[in-house]
Protein backbone atom coordinates (compact mmCIF):
# COMPACT_ATOMS: atom_id res chain seq x y z
CA UNK A 1 0.00 0.00 0.00
CA UNK A 2 1.39 3.52 -1.09
CA UNK A 3 2.04 6.20 1.66
CA UNK A 4 -0.30 8.84 1.93
CA UNK A 5 0.75 12.36 2.89
CA UNK A 6 1.10 12.72 6.48
CA UNK A 7 -2.07 14.90 6.76
CA UNK A 8 -4.75 12.62 4.80
CA UNK A 9 -3.73 9.78 6.51
CA UNK A 10 -4.12 11.45 9.76
CA UNK A 11 -7.62 12.48 8.59
CA UNK A 12 -8.58 9.16 7.45
CA UNK A 13 -7.38 7.86 10.66
CA UNK A 14 -9.00 10.55 12.52
CA UNK A 15 -12.30 10.27 11.04
CA UNK A 16 -12.20 6.07 12.01
CA UNK A 17 -11.36 6.50 15.31
CA UNK A 18 -13.74 9.85 15.90
CA UNK A 19 -16.83 7.72 14.38
CA UNK A 20 -15.79 4.62 16.55
CA UNK A 21 -15.40 6.68 18.76
CA UNK A 22 -18.96 8.78 18.99
CA UNK A 23 -20.77 4.87 18.22
CA UNK A 24 -18.82 3.34 21.46
CA UNK A 25 -19.90 6.76 23.57
CA UNK A 26 -23.75 5.63 22.75
CA UNK A 27 -23.38 1.76 22.83
CA UNK A 28 -21.20 1.17 25.88
CA UNK A 29 -20.51 2.22 29.10
CA UNK A 30 -17.87 3.15 31.31
CA UNK A 31 -16.28 0.37 32.90
CA UNK A 32 -14.12 2.11 35.36
CA UNK A 33 -14.07 4.23 38.12
CA UNK A 34 -12.51 7.24 37.11
CA UNK A 35 -15.90 9.55 35.11
CA UNK A 36 -15.84 11.09 38.87
CA UNK A 37 -12.29 13.03 38.17
CA UNK A 38 -13.68 13.60 34.57
CA UNK A 39 -12.65 11.05 32.52
CA UNK A 40 -14.42 8.42 30.76
CA UNK A 41 -12.77 5.01 29.05
CA UNK A 42 -14.30 2.97 26.59
CA UNK A 43 -13.86 0.72 24.14
CA UNK A 44 -14.35 0.76 20.24
CA UNK A 45 -13.82 -2.73 18.66
CA UNK A 46 -9.70 -2.62 19.17
CA UNK A 47 -9.50 0.69 20.70
CA UNK A 48 -9.64 1.45 24.46
CA UNK A 49 -10.31 4.76 24.42
CA UNK A 50 -10.60 7.84 27.28
CA UNK A 51 -11.92 10.99 27.43
CA UNK A 52 -10.97 14.31 29.50
CA UNK A 53 -11.42 17.72 28.96
CA UNK A 54 -8.91 18.02 26.50
CA UNK A 55 -7.51 14.69 25.22
CA UNK A 56 -8.54 11.30 23.83
CA UNK A 57 -6.16 9.01 24.33
CA UNK A 58 -6.49 5.84 22.08
CA UNK A 59 -4.59 2.47 22.49
CA UNK A 60 -5.28 -0.90 21.87
CA UNK A 61 -3.43 -1.90 25.34
CA UNK A 62 -6.06 -1.53 28.01
CA UNK A 63 -8.54 1.13 29.21
CA UNK A 64 -5.68 1.74 32.26
CA UNK A 65 -3.26 2.82 30.03
CA UNK A 66 -5.67 4.70 27.71
CA UNK A 67 -6.53 6.29 31.51
CA UNK A 68 -3.47 6.58 32.58
CA UNK A 69 -2.27 8.44 29.17
CA UNK A 70 -4.96 10.66 29.33
CA UNK A 71 -4.39 12.12 32.64
CA UNK A 72 -1.09 12.19 32.85
CA UNK A 73 -1.12 14.70 29.31
CA UNK A 74 -3.86 16.69 31.32
CA UNK A 75 -1.66 17.40 34.02
CA UNK A 76 1.36 17.94 31.49
CA UNK A 77 -0.71 20.46 29.88
CA UNK A 78 -1.46 22.35 32.70
CA UNK A 79 2.52 22.70 33.65
CA UNK A 80 3.46 23.43 30.05
CA UNK A 81 1.00 26.08 29.56
CA UNK A 82 1.86 27.82 33.03
CA UNK A 83 5.17 27.73 32.33
CA UNK A 84 5.74 28.62 28.88
CA UNK A 85 2.20 30.82 28.14
CA UNK A 86 1.77 32.23 31.86
CA UNK A 87 -1.81 30.74 32.02
CA UNK A 88 -2.82 29.98 35.58
CA UNK A 89 -5.45 27.57 36.64
CA UNK A 90 -5.92 29.31 40.34
CA UNK A 91 -6.47 32.90 38.22
CA UNK A 92 -9.22 31.01 35.65
CA UNK A 93 -6.76 31.79 32.46
CA UNK A 94 -6.23 28.39 31.23
CA UNK A 95 -8.22 27.58 28.52
CA UNK A 96 -9.85 24.71 26.90
CA UNK A 97 -8.96 22.99 23.47
CA UNK A 98 -11.72 22.88 21.05
CA UNK A 99 -11.15 20.27 19.51
CA UNK A 100 -9.52 18.35 21.90
CA UNK A 101 -6.02 16.79 20.67
CA UNK A 102 -6.22 13.14 20.22
CA UNK A 103 -3.01 10.90 21.52
CA UNK A 104 -2.85 7.78 19.51
CA UNK A 105 -0.29 5.42 21.29
CA UNK A 106 0.42 2.92 18.23
CA UNK A 107 0.90 -0.68 19.47
CA UNK A 108 4.53 -1.57 17.35
CA UNK A 109 6.44 0.71 15.55
CA UNK A 110 5.33 -0.60 12.04
CA UNK A 111 1.79 0.49 13.23
CA UNK A 112 3.47 4.18 14.35
CA UNK A 113 5.43 4.69 11.11
CA UNK A 114 2.26 3.94 8.58
CA UNK A 115 0.38 6.65 10.21
CA UNK A 116 3.06 9.01 10.29
CA UNK A 117 4.87 8.27 7.19
CA UNK A 118 8.04 8.17 6.01
CA UNK A 119 11.27 9.46 7.75
CA UNK A 120 10.10 8.42 11.12
CA UNK A 121 11.69 4.96 11.36
CA UNK A 122 13.69 6.31 14.16
CA UNK A 123 11.92 8.04 16.49
CA UNK A 124 8.97 7.37 19.26
CA UNK A 125 6.57 10.20 19.20
CA UNK A 126 5.36 13.19 16.55
CA UNK A 127 2.77 15.88 16.53
CA UNK A 128 1.10 17.27 14.15
CA UNK A 129 -1.44 20.89 14.58
CA UNK A 130 -3.35 21.63 11.52
CA UNK A 131 -4.44 25.18 10.97
CA UNK A 132 -7.11 26.63 8.45
CA UNK A 133 -7.86 30.07 8.30
CA UNK A 134 -6.07 31.29 11.26
CA UNK A 135 -8.14 28.31 13.17
CA UNK A 136 -6.33 25.02 14.67
CA UNK A 137 -8.97 22.28 13.54
CA UNK A 138 -7.15 19.06 14.72
CA UNK A 139 -4.31 18.13 17.38
CA UNK A 140 -2.66 15.24 17.27
CA UNK A 141 0.29 13.11 18.89
CA UNK A 142 1.82 9.88 17.87
CA UNK A 143 3.37 7.36 20.09
CA UNK A 144 5.44 4.24 19.74
CA UNK A 145 3.74 1.97 22.47
CA UNK A 146 5.48 -1.33 23.81
CA UNK A 147 7.27 0.59 25.70
CA UNK A 148 7.70 1.12 29.39
CA UNK A 149 8.52 4.78 29.52
CA UNK A 150 5.84 5.36 26.94
CA UNK A 151 4.56 8.76 29.15
CA UNK A 152 8.58 9.58 29.12
CA UNK A 153 9.92 8.85 26.46
CA UNK A 154 8.58 11.10 23.77
CA UNK A 155 4.83 12.55 24.96
CA UNK A 156 6.01 15.54 26.88
CA UNK A 157 8.27 16.78 24.07
CA UNK A 158 5.12 16.69 21.59
CA UNK A 159 3.21 17.89 23.77
CA UNK A 160 5.43 21.36 24.19
CA UNK A 161 4.85 21.24 20.29
CA UNK A 162 1.55 21.55 20.43
CA UNK A 163 1.36 24.09 23.74
CA UNK A 164 3.21 26.66 21.95
CA UNK A 165 1.17 26.46 18.55
CA UNK A 166 -1.63 28.34 20.41
CA UNK A 167 0.61 31.69 20.73
CA UNK A 168 1.86 30.79 17.00
CA UNK A 169 -1.15 30.17 15.10
CA UNK A 170 -1.02 32.79 12.11
CA UNK A 171 2.68 31.83 11.65
CA UNK A 172 5.17 29.80 11.99
CA UNK A 173 7.76 29.02 15.06
CA UNK A 174 11.26 29.58 14.20
CA UNK A 175 12.31 25.48 14.01
CA UNK A 176 15.50 26.41 16.75
CA UNK A 177 12.96 27.73 19.12
CA UNK A 178 10.45 25.24 18.66
CA UNK A 179 12.88 21.93 19.11
CA UNK A 180 15.26 23.60 21.80
CA UNK A 181 11.61 24.49 23.86
CA UNK A 182 10.65 20.77 23.58
CA UNK A 183 14.11 19.20 23.99
CA UNK A 184 13.80 20.50 27.23
CA UNK A 185 10.76 18.77 28.78
CA UNK A 186 12.82 15.43 27.33
CA UNK A 187 14.46 13.13 29.85
CA UNK A 188 17.62 13.64 31.58
CA UNK A 189 19.73 11.27 29.22
CA UNK A 190 17.86 12.47 26.20
CA UNK A 191 19.04 16.02 26.65
CA UNK A 192 22.62 14.80 27.81
CA UNK A 193 22.73 13.49 24.11
CA UNK A 194 22.26 16.92 22.77
CA UNK A 195 24.64 18.10 24.68
CA UNK A 196 27.16 15.57 23.88
CA UNK A 197 26.22 16.50 20.00
CA UNK A 198 26.54 19.87 20.68
CA UNK A 199 30.58 19.72 22.27
CA UNK A 200 31.59 16.89 19.41
CA UNK A 201 29.89 20.13 16.74
CA UNK A 202 31.91 22.71 18.82
CA UNK A 203 34.93 20.23 18.48
CA UNK A 204 34.38 19.76 14.70
CA UNK A 205 34.15 23.34 14.24
CA UNK A 206 30.73 22.99 12.79
CA UNK A 207 28.33 24.85 14.88
CA UNK A 208 26.06 27.36 13.66
CA UNK A 209 26.19 31.46 13.68
CA UNK A 210 23.63 32.64 15.62
CA UNK A 211 22.18 34.56 12.87
CA UNK A 212 22.29 31.22 11.04
CA UNK A 213 20.50 29.16 13.21
CA UNK A 214 18.10 31.73 14.38
CA UNK A 215 16.79 32.20 10.51
CA UNK A 216 16.96 28.67 9.84
CA UNK A 217 13.62 27.79 8.02
CA UNK A 218 13.97 23.59 7.30
CA UNK A 219 16.12 21.23 9.11
CA UNK A 220 19.98 20.70 8.36
CA UNK A 221 21.32 17.80 6.68
CA UNK A 222 22.11 14.91 8.19
CA UNK A 223 25.99 15.31 8.88
CA UNK A 224 24.42 18.83 11.34
CA UNK A 225 21.48 17.49 12.42
CA UNK A 226 23.41 17.08 15.76
CA UNK A 227 24.79 20.24 15.87
CA UNK A 228 21.43 22.09 15.33
CA UNK A 229 19.58 20.27 18.13
CA UNK A 230 22.51 20.78 20.40
CA UNK A 231 22.62 24.18 19.93
CA UNK A 232 18.83 24.86 19.86
CA UNK A 233 18.55 23.63 23.17
CA UNK A 234 21.02 25.11 24.35
CA UNK A 235 20.72 28.65 22.89
CA UNK A 236 16.95 28.77 23.89
CA UNK A 237 18.44 27.46 27.45
CA UNK A 238 20.92 30.72 27.63
CA UNK A 239 17.88 33.02 27.33
CA UNK A 240 15.85 31.48 29.41
CA UNK A 241 18.20 31.44 31.87
CA UNK A 242 18.22 35.30 31.69
CA UNK A 243 14.79 35.87 32.38
CA UNK A 244 11.29 33.15 32.81
CA UNK A 245 10.37 30.75 30.42
CA UNK A 246 7.41 33.04 29.15
CA UNK A 247 9.65 35.65 28.45
CA UNK A 248 10.90 33.43 26.06
CA UNK A 249 7.90 32.91 24.15
CA UNK A 250 6.84 36.87 24.34
CA UNK A 251 10.67 37.01 22.40
CA UNK A 252 9.77 34.95 19.51
CA UNK A 253 6.62 36.47 18.90
CA UNK A 254 8.32 39.76 18.92
CA UNK A 255 11.10 38.74 16.57
CA UNK A 256 8.50 38.23 14.40
CA UNK A 257 7.10 41.30 13.54
CA UNK A 258 9.70 43.74 15.03
CA UNK A 259 13.20 41.64 14.32
CA UNK A 260 15.84 39.61 16.14
CA UNK A 261 17.62 42.65 16.71
CA UNK A 262 15.15 44.44 18.43
CA UNK A 263 13.16 41.68 20.27
CA UNK A 264 17.17 41.28 21.78
CA UNK A 265 17.26 44.83 22.86
CA UNK A 266 13.75 44.66 24.50
CA UNK A 267 13.46 41.32 25.99
CA UNK A 268 17.21 40.59 27.14
CA UNK A 269 19.02 43.96 27.28
CA UNK A 270 21.35 42.03 24.30
CA UNK A 271 22.12 44.54 21.64
CA UNK A 272 21.88 42.42 18.46
CA UNK A 273 22.56 38.91 16.96
CA UNK A 274 26.29 39.26 16.76
CA UNK A 275 26.37 39.94 20.17
CA UNK A 276 24.14 37.06 21.18
CA UNK A 277 26.52 34.48 19.35
CA UNK A 278 29.12 36.27 21.96
CA UNK A 279 27.50 35.91 24.73
CA UNK A 280 26.09 32.47 24.16
CA UNK A 281 29.37 31.41 23.54
CA UNK A 282 31.07 32.45 26.70
CA UNK A 283 28.14 30.99 28.36
CA UNK A 284 28.74 27.08 27.15
CA UNK A 285 32.60 27.95 27.63
CA UNK A 286 31.86 28.75 31.04
CA UNK A 287 30.81 25.35 31.59
CA UNK A 288 26.59 26.37 32.06
CA UNK A 289 24.46 23.40 32.71
CA UNK A 290 20.87 23.23 32.78
CA UNK A 291 19.00 24.25 35.64
CA UNK A 292 15.70 22.25 35.16
CA UNK A 293 14.10 25.34 33.59
CA UNK A 294 11.86 23.64 31.71
CA UNK A 295 8.25 21.06 32.91
CA UNK A 296 9.73 18.38 34.82
CA UNK A 297 9.81 14.91 33.16
CA UNK A 298 9.82 13.51 36.45
CA UNK A 299 5.47 13.36 36.18
CA UNK A 300 5.72 10.92 33.46
CA UNK A 301 8.16 8.73 34.46
CA UNK A 302 6.76 8.40 38.02
CA UNK A 303 3.32 7.39 36.79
Amino acid sequence: MPHLPRHLLTAVISLALLNACVQASTDSDCKCSCSAAGCICYKSGPWCIAETENFQACTTDSEKTAKQLAETAEELRGQLREKWLAESAETGERASWTPKCQIVLHPNQQSYVAAVGRGSEHTVGSSLVNVDHDQIKSRRIDLVGGRADFLSAALPHELTHVVLKDRFISTSIPRWADEGTAILADTPAKQGRHRSDLTDAFHRHATFAAASLITMEDYPGPDRMGAFYGQSVSLAEFLIDRKRPSRFVEFIELAGTEGYDAALRQCYGIANVDELDHQWRAYVASGATAKSTATPNSLASAR
